[in-house]
């Protein structure tokens, strides 16, 4: 990552809320929006959908599947995202153990649905376990998720990330950097 990024002064810098892909369909059975957003980016498929979204950053099939990668660590709320349950077993504070990737046991706020059994580990199992049918039910499978492998030009970069982490972990180094320097000013100014 790079040093020297110019924060915003206010709120009129920041790009407009919406921008983030739609995990599930909508009432309408439709993902994203054609209004109230920078970049109308509605479709019918969650493939689509994510590439309406990604794309337009400049962003490419094997970068998009490796930030979605990013679902491996953390929860969904679905009092925050209208997604998951209230809590699993794998959240509830009681029936699993967490560890931290260093294997100490983690203290953390249950809640949530979690993509991963070790939700506070960052490693590549969010796609060994979005492609094995016989995961638990309490996971997350989540439309945006399943069409990783759904997707011929995802399924290929899934495939990549499910079978090397070390692979993933280049890709989403890559990736990350990539999203998080999008439309940024730096100072000193770049040459």
């Amino acid at each position: 990552m790079k040093y020297g990024r110019v924060d915003v002064t206010d709120v009129s810098q920041c790009p407009p809320e919406g921008n983030l892909p739609d995990a599930e369909a909508g009432d309408d059975g439709t993902f994203g929006s054609d209004s109230g957003i920078a970049t109308p980016n509605k479709e019918s498929t969650p493939n689509g959908h994510l590439c309406k979204v990604f794309y337009r950053m400049g962003l490419n099939d094997e970068e998009i599947v490796a930030l979605s990668g990013a679902h491996t660590f953390g929860r969904a709320y679905k009092d925050r995202s209208g997604l998951g349950a209230k809590e699993t077993k794998f959240t509830d504070g009681s029936t699993k153990e967490q560890l931290r990737s260093d294997g100490t046991r983690a203290a953390y706020t249950p809640g949530g649905s979690s993509w991963t059994e070790q939700w506070l580990v960052f490693d590549n199992s969010y796609f060994t376990t979005l492609d094995d049918d016989s995961a638990d039910p309490e996971l997350l499978k989540l439309s945006s998720d399943k069409t990783l492998f759904d997707d011929t030009e995802f399924s290929k970069w899934a495939t990549k990330f499910r079978d090397g982490k070390d692979d993933f972990f280049e890709s989403y180094a890559k990736s990350l950097q990539k999203l998080s320097e999008l439309g940024s000013k730096f100072q000193p100014e770049e040459a």
